[in-house]
């Protein structure tokens, strides 16, 4: 077997491994896509939850001091 030949053989398997890492990078990336929308969709949740939050102890506190005057 030549040296061409030989190198031929490397060449193709190194094409072969290049392809598989690039899939492996599309899955990563996507991976992240997604990790970041649910981090971001989880800390909308919380932001909107501590508004409500204060908002209700606002009220409650408010109904308290009426409460109080009477």
């Amino acid at each position: 077997m030549s040296d061409w030949e030989k190198e031929r053989g490397i060449i193709a398997e190194l094409k072969t491994d290049v392809k598989y890492i690039r899939e492996d990078v599309g899955i990563m990336q996507k991976q992240i896509r997604d990790l970041n929308k649910h981090t971001n969709m989880g800390l909308g949740g919380i932001k909107v939850l501590l508004i409500v939050g204060a908002v209700v102890g606002g009220i409650w506190t408010i109904m308290k001091i009426m409460s109080g005057i009477k």
